[in-house]
């Protein structure tokens, strides 16, 4: 999907947001005031390098990676992702037998697996709090009990009734143990899940797939050619071939969260797409609300002969 003007200055706060939380007793001091004008200048330089024709996501990537850089960081938000984990992880230890009772376990799975994108440090920062408390078990309980805003399940249902491989690309930390629930239900196809080789706000990784025991559900593959290329969602001009192999091939595609919607909507191939629409350029996208959950099919674009 294409950038808009206000993605710029959204940008900017994320990376403040990233350096006030790396130096929490240090906020007002010349150095951090410093460090902040240095990466709003480079987030502005980039700005004007910026082709609007390119996904929200890549002008995010390119600019993190600088922050990542000045503040001699790899992986800055290391304990954070610890710690949502461990909400996944309660929250998955206290549901997943419930979702069997349900109905229909797999559509109750899904509106989990939208809910858990809750657990983000990115776009918007609607939530905040990482401490594995009853609270977060609480609002996605709350949202749980909502319908989704825009739900494709039948199109899903006709389409896995005939699927011998599935890609499943995973987006936070966290929210992994939620998307555990609905690649549990699965059963049949071939399940490859795609994590980050190299750290970005706080996507999974390798650790966290093993962590939240999904490398025994499946194939784990890195998006990344390489652990130099550091970017979110998917970008193709430095994916992995075994990346682009498993997505070419699959029967069905599921992309989880902003950043793989951003970048994977306007591509050639069909994917299904679950989130939390948090900014207003994804939410008038997908014509929805800001904090709306979706489970959005798009359909493969027609080729022009």
């Amino acid at each position: 999907m294409q950038s808009e003007p206000q993605c710029v200055p959204c940008v900017i706060k994320q990376c403040e947001r990233l350096v006030y939380a790396l130096r929490p007793n240090d906020n007002n001091s010349k150095q951090t005031e410093q460090l902040l004008s240095q990466i709003r200048h480079n987030a502005l330089e980039n700005a004007t390098r910026l082709t609007l024709q390119d996904p929200p996501s890549r002008f995010t990537s390119q600019v993190l990676t600088k922050v990542y850089e000045l503040l001699n960081t790899n992986d800055p938000y290391e304990a954070v992702k610890r710690e949502e984990n461990e909400i996944g992880k309660k929250i998955y230890n206290i549901v997943h037998k419930e979702i069997s009772k349900s109905p229909d376990p797999i559509h109750q799975a899904i509106k989990y697996a939208a809910s858990g994108n809750i657990i983000d440090v990115g776009p918007a920062q609607i939530y905040t709090a990482y401490d594995p408390s009853q609270s977060m078990i609480d609002e996605i309980s709350r949202l749980i009990a909502q319908p989704l805003a825009l739900d494709d399940y039948n199109i899903f249902k006709e389409k896995f009734r005939s699927a011998e491989r599935i890609l499943y690309i995973l987006d936070n930390s966290g929210e992994i143990f939620l998307d555990k629930l609905f690649i549990e239900k699965l059963k049949g196809p071939e399940i490859t899940m795609v994590i980050k080789a190299s750290p970005i706000l706080n996507d999974a990784s390798m650790t966290d797939a093993v962590s939240a025991g999904l490398d025994s559900l499946g194939r784990v593959i890195t998006v990344n050619k390489d652990r130099k290329s550091r970017f979110l969602g998917v970008d193709f001009e430095f994916s992995s071939d075994e990346f682009n192999q498993a997505f070419e091939n699959a029967d069905i595609v599921i992309a989880k969260g902003h950043a793989n919607f951003e970048s994977l909507v306007d591509s050639e191939r069909d994917c299904f797409f679950i989130l939390m629409a948090k900014c207003p350029v994804v939410a008038n996208k997908l014509s929805v609300k800001i904090k709306d959950r979706v489970f959005k099919y798009k359909p493969p674009k027609e080729v022009e002969v």
